[in-house]
């Protein structure tokens, strides 16, 4: 089922690209008596929208899908990175708390007041929810804002306190995440402002542009929905990329069509059939070693091949180490008992786990 037009004969909102190669975003100073100039990331043209939106009593979301202040913490001098011990992956400062946080895992750590390793001064680098509300705070003083991520929102019961305070007003700016992507209906919401459209383009994931297409296509839809029209703004470097342009034209149709025929040149589903094989292990030396010996009794069927062994994108999580295999065949090809003929030639060891992900969903 199609649906052609809105509830209640609400129009569709007006998407605008921001080409941010064109357009700076201003920096900021935390007070009068702070020298130091911190680096923005709301472009004049959009801070100029939020005003006037403001300046109407109407209501407005920011949307960028990274919880925290700052995805990495860095020494300048010596390069030294904040990462988890027990996952191969940085630790994220969230000032809400304080604390270092792996999104991986969940473990805390504090922040040092200097490298570790040469005594100089550590920065941040990159923007999360928290940082984009403190330079919310600055530039609109007066305006009322709430954080709406995982971290904020730990119930359903919180999540309805939270929506009745947005539906009754109380909230002038929402800054969120997927959580508040659909399903929510707030009349007076009639500008949204997307920080960083660009940010799930690039991922390993075949499905990247499909994803990012759907998280910003419903993101656009929670403005105007009710007797005022909306506006949409994404903050861009390639407003020109085929996704950006669908999403910005409505374009839904077409998008489908030029994503479904890159798949099938590439044979991925639905036009082909995978399945991840991830070998995970609590020690290195016999994840290597299992590893390589599935490589080498890898079978050679019709249609199709395994790939592989290679470090999955993220190698440790909770001190297990993990490679990953792919198996690719083309539509008509049953891949399933060529993966239980394939492994059962190799005797699994003692503490090493295999999971058989059959057109993976996620690539990680």
């Amino acid at each position: 089922m199609r649906l052609n037009s809105r509830f209640g004969g609400a129009t569709l909102p007006k998407i605008e690209t921001i080409d941010l190669k064109q357009e700076k975003a201003e920096p900021y100073k935390l007070n009068e008596s702070y020298e130091k100039e911190i680096s923005g990331n709301l472009s004049p043209r959009l801070c100029a929208e939020i005003e006037s939106t403001l300046a109407q009593h109407k209501q407005v979301m920011l949307f960028i899908n990274r919880r925290g202040f700052a995805p990495i913490v860095q020494c300048k001098k010596c390069g030294w990175v904040a990462q988890c011990p027990d996952c191969s992956v940085g630790l994220n400062y969230h000032k809400r708390i304080g604390k270092l946080v792996c999104h991986i895992c969940g473990k805390t750590q504090n922040l040092p007041n200097i490298c570790p390793q040469c005594g100089n001064e550590v920065s941040m680098r990159g923007i999360g929810l928290e940082k984009i509300q403190e330079e919310v705070s600055i530039k609109f003083p007066n305006a009322k804002t709430a954080l709406v991520s995982s971290d904020t929102i730990m119930s359903r019961e919180a999540l309805e306190r939270l929506v009745k305070k947005i539906e009754d007003g109380e909230i002038d700016i929402i800054i969120g995440t997927q959580i508040l992507a659909k399903g929510h209906h707030f009349p007076n919401l009639t500008l949204v402002g997307v920080v960083d459209a660009d940010m799930g383009l690039f991922g390993t994931d075949f499905r990247a542009g499909e994803h990012t297409f759907q998280q910003l296509f419903q993101v656009a839809g929670r403005a105007g929905r009710g007797e005022f029209p909306g506006r949409v703004f994404l903050q861009t470097y390639q407003p020109e990329h085929p996704v950006i342009q669908a999403i910005v034209k409505g374009n839904r149709d077409e998008f489908m069509l030029s994503d479904m025929e890159s798949r099938k040149m590439a044979k991925m589903p639905p036009h082909g059939n995978l399945i991840a094989v991830i070998i995970e292990a609590d020690k290195e030396s016999v994840l290597k070693k299992y590893c390589e010996q599935l490589a080498n009794a890898t079978p050679t069927f019709e249609n199709g091949k395994i790939m592989g062994p290679i470090a999955a994108q993220i190698y440790q999580i909770r001190n297990w180490y993990r490679m990953r295999f792919l198996v690719s065949g083309d539509i008509k090809t049953y891949l399933q008992p060529v993966v239980k003929y394939w492994l059962s030639k190799v005797k699994q060891p003692v503490n090493v786990r295999v999971k058989i992900d059959v057109n993976p969903q996620n690539f990680m």
